[in-house]
């Protein structure tokens, strides 16, 4: 016997080429296996096509029912919305322009009662500056001016002393 066929009959070697050639019988088996579905494939391409684009027209369908859905529930809501902000929005300016123009008449008749008070009061300062222009242009007679001064000065320096708040009683007793 040679070499050669104690190396075939070797149980190792033979064990090593069974699995080698089994391994050889799945890949064929594989490839005829990829191949049948790539013919299929390829043969069965136009109705697969015509299968995914039907899918995608009940999906779209789908979709569209449910947008429809939520738009009719949801656009009541939003106009009931809407009109209630419009509501309160117009309640408001009108109530603020209303406010404003009874404010505005209010401090107009405020204005107009402290403009009469002004008037007055220039009135009786006018009278009080002419009564002591008079006063002043009363001759004083010249002996008895350093004794009447002198008597004078303590009373001058009470009524020349600012007061802060005259009473019309004063003002009237003072003209």
């Amino acid at each position: 016997m040679s070499a050669f066929e104690t190396l075939k009959n070797n149980q190792v070697v033979r064990a090593y080429r069974q699995g080698w050639l089994a391994w050889l019988g799945a890949n064929k088996t594989a490839f005829d296996l990829a191949q049948d579905g790539v013919t299929k494939l390829m043969s069965g391409r136009e109705q697969l096509l015509e299968d995914l684009i039907q899918k995608g027209e009940s999906v779209e369908e789908l979709a569209q029912d449910n947008v429809v859905k939520v738009r009719e529930f949801v656009e009541p809501r939003v106009s009931k919305v809407t009109e209630r902000v419009s509501s309160v929005r117009t309640n408001f300016f009108t109530s603020t322009k209303s406010e404003t123009a009874d404010r505005v008449a209010v401090l107009a008749d405020e204005v107009n009662k402290l403009s009469k008070s002004v008037s007055a009061l220039n009135r009786k300062v006018a009278a009080k500056a002419a009564t002591a222009k008079k006063a002043v242009k009363k001759p004083v007679a010249k002996k008895a001016a350093p004794k009447a001064a002198a008597k004078a000065a303590p009373k001058a320096a009470a009524n020349a002393a600012p007061k802060t708040e005259t009473t019309a009683t004063e003002t009237k007793t003072a003209a």
